[in-house]
């Protein structure tokens, strides 16, 4: 039996390639989502119910364990024995969904992405193109986009979308080290629009041009990012953005390289 779940993007299942229907109920998503999430540890109910619910109604405990017994008989309706994965954990209460490792696609990111991190700081940028490549491959939209939840869980949910631009600041870096290829300035441009209160992916920006040849485009973006800054926020840009653009008004390459490595 092939076992697969994907949050990252809608939440989806499959079995032997087939996939599971999900649709019935949006909070059926979320309860198989906060389980997921669990890594295969046991949930207590009212963690679950925290996970569902900012304000959990007065009959949370008995909707919660009619949407257990619906995911049960669809888990079931697959295979019994993946019906069987999903324990009701007797004595101290709660529930667990047990996984194999590769089984969620947020846990092979998050491994792969741990990795590529590791070769990044050791200054590998090979290797660690290549794992957060792989990483962020796994990607197909917002984590968790079908599933509606008001409690913990967006915010779980949430977490990974932050590790999911992490991942994608750790692997721009490690394009910028191997060199200027096709495309980084245009993906790193994309971050920027998409994130234009990170540090970050401006200072990738302004790496990115200056290496490119274009000082001045590189000191536009420092203008750019401060006044993205002060207009959304009332402040300027960070001690640390302030210093590349002093490197690169004065041209020191040497400034500049070791800042990168900081």
């Amino acid at each position: 039996m092939e076992i697969s779940f994907a949050l990252l993007g809608t939440l989806e299942a499959t079995v032997d390639g087939a996939e599971l229907s999900l649709d019935a109920a949006a909070m059926l998503r979320a309860v198989l989502a906060a389980l997921l999430l669990a890594g295969g540890q046991r949930v207590s109910s009212g963690k679950l119910v925290q996970s569902l619910w900012a304000m959990p109604p007065r009959s949370a405990m008995s909707n919660l364990r009619s949407y257990l017994a619906r995911l049960r008989a669809i888990l079931g309706s697959a295979d019994p024995r993946l019906a069987s994965r999903l324990v009701t954990v007797s004595g101290s209460g709660g529930y667990l969904l047990t996984l194999a490792p590769n089984e969620l696609d947020a846990r092979i990111f998050a491994d792969l992405s741990r990795r590529g991190q590791a070769h990044l700081r050791a200054g590998d940028h090979a290797n660690a193109a290549a794992l957060l490549h792989d990483a962020l491959a796994l990607w197909r939209g917002p984590a968790g986009e079908n599933i509606s939840a008001t409690g913990t869980l967006a915010q779980q949910l949430a977490d990974l979308d932050e590790q999911r631009i992490i991942a994608t600041e750790d692997f721009l870096d490690a394009r910028l080290a191997l060199g200027i290829t096709n495309g980084l300035l245009h993906d790193i441009r994309a971050l920027v629009l998409d994130q234009p209160l990170r540090d970050r992916p401006w200072e990738q920006l302004m790496r990115a041009l200056y290496l490119t040849g274009d000082p001045a485009g590189a000191l536009g973006a420092y203008q750019k990012a401060r006044a993205s800054f002060s207009d959304a926020l009332g402040i300027e840009p960070s001690q640390r953005l302030q210093q590349l653009q002093g490197s690169i008004l004065q041209r020191d390459d040497l400034a500049i390289a070791r800042l990168a490595l900081q």
